[in-house]
């Protein structure tokens, strides 16, 4: 039996001794649901794990097994668990409102779209919607609307919502992929209709003369061009990338669109545009502005977001709605989050102590000759296993995929929790501790697993 096969068993083994409350919970839950989640994001192989308890940057299971959790709900708790800014907050809207939700506009709405206006679209205007999903669909329709054109350009790798039109090229076998110049768009869900695939355009991340050259060759028909500024939430656009495709997109009369779900508040409070300082058309916002609470917001030119109106329904604009848009309870556990966010140096913090913790995995993983790059800016980073560069989905897609699963099944067995192969996201409550003690556990994975066996070519 190869050596690593042998090491995946073992490790696999351990984690079904220490999960078997979580097994039985997942045999219950595929009774209840397709495939035994709610969301196809939270499964891992052979089931995920069910938690019982979280507070601070800690989660408890089903088991009784305790974890150092570097999810953080998919970057969403910049705070931590339960944060008693956050809980004052949701108990202030019982108190002030009385109840959770009144179907009407409220104060909150303008206070936190403001501030939330002024950092990521100064002197334009915000709409609020329940999800990340909701915000790029939103930001999508308007782009249409506004040029009359039906063609999404996005890029391979970039992830902006389970909806038909912009599940395309997001999580697809490069066997299908095509030229890495000019990419072939590649359905990522059964739904996704021919019709879609011949309204995107694809486009290579990082690599500027073919998407200009892909650019321009289509620009008539283009609605949009949409992106994750930093891909993955963590493999940056190179500055001079962003600057042309700003002022190219600019030019041809073209809404340049950032999906900021993974990156506000993470990469910076005013995200990947305070990054670049290169501000788009539209910026789609989710997850993290709600402080652990569903939500989703556009924020953008007036030019755009006015064709939405007052409900435009039948005026010639574009109709949006929802009863929870801008609820009480969401915008003001949101706006705790960012409060306390921007308080004295707590930002600054987190960054420190995500660079404590990047610059310790460094050290281990050069120590036991392990070839990596980790990669991600402020408060959220992840590690690929490779001896070359990481600029684009393609180079992801290259990197030992295999090796780095056993590396964080071994952190999972040791009480480090991330979902395999995700992305490390750090909040507030993540202590000194906590990094040394996550040191700890990766050496002691390491020396167990030794180095990766090179791939055969």
């Amino acid at each position: 039996m190869p050596a690593e096969q042998n090491k995946e068993e073992k490790m696999l083994e351990e984690y079904k001794a220490k999960t078997r409350g979580s097994a039985k919970l997942f045999e219950a839950a595929k009774q209840v649901s397709p495939g035994g989640v709610m969301a196809g994001i939270k499964f891992f192989e052979p089931y995920p794990i069910f938690m019982r308890h979280a507070k601070g940057a800690h989660m408890k299971d089903v088991d009784g097994n305790d974890y150092i959790d570097y999810l953080m709900s998919y970057g969403a708790l910049i705070l931590g668990h339960g944060n008693e800014q956050v809980r004052r907050a949701a108990e202030q809207v019982f108190e002030k409102f009385g109840t959770t939700v009144t179907g009407t506009p409220s104060e909150i709405e303008v206070e936190y779209g403001t501030l939330l206006r002024d950092l990521y679209h100064p002197g334009g205007l915000i709409r609020f919607t329940n999800s990340g999903l909701e915000a790029t669909l939103l930001a999508v329709r308007l782009a249409k609307a506004y040029t009359g054109r039906s063609c999404v350009a996005k890029f391979e790798g970039h992830y902006h919502g389970a909806v038909e039109h912009l599940l395309v090229s997001y999580n697809s076998p490069m066997s299908k992929m095509g030229d890495p110049e000019r990419p072939e768009p590649v359905s990522d869900s059964k739904d996704v209709r021919d019709e879609t695939l011949s309204e995107s355009l694809i486009l290579p991340f990082n690599d500027w003369e073919s998407t200009e050259s892909l650019i321009v060759e289509r620009a008539e028909e283009l609605a949009c061009v949409i992106l994750e500024p930093f891909e993955e939430g963590v493999i940056a656009g190179t500055p001079g990338f962003m600057r042309n495709l700003r002022k190219l997109t600019t030019d041809l009369g073209i809404p340049l669109i950032y999906d900021e779900v993974k990156t506000g508040f993470r990469v910076r409070i005013g995200g990947a545009s305070e990054f670049y300082s290169i501000f788009p058309d539209l910026t789609c916002l989710g997850k993290i502005i709600g402080g652990g609470l569903p939500v989703g917001a556009v924020v953008g030119s007036q030019e755009l977001m006015e064709q939405l109106g007052q409900g435009a329904k039948g005026r010639g604009g574009v109709f949006h709605s929802g009863t929870f848009n801008g609820n009480p309870m969401t915008l003001s556990v949101g706006k705790a989050t960012i409060d306390e966010l921007r308080s004295g140096d707590n930002f600054m913090e987190i960054c420190v102590r995500t660079k404590a913790l990047k610059d310790s995995i460094s050290t281990s993983l050069s120590h036991h000759r392990i070839p990596a790059c980790i990669l991600g800016e402020g408060g959220m980073f992840n590690i690929y296993i490779t001896e070359g560069q990481v600029i684009n989905y393609r180079d992801v897609q290259s990197s030992d995929l295999r090796f780095r699963r056993l590396l964080d099944m071994g952190l999972l067995n040791g009480g480090v929790y991330l979902k395999p192969t995700n992305r490390f996201c750090l909040s507030l409550a993540h202590s000194d501790d906590d990094i040394r003690v996550t040191g700890d556990k990766l050496e002691a994975v390491l020396d167990e697993l030794g180095p990766p066996i090179p791939k055969r070519t």
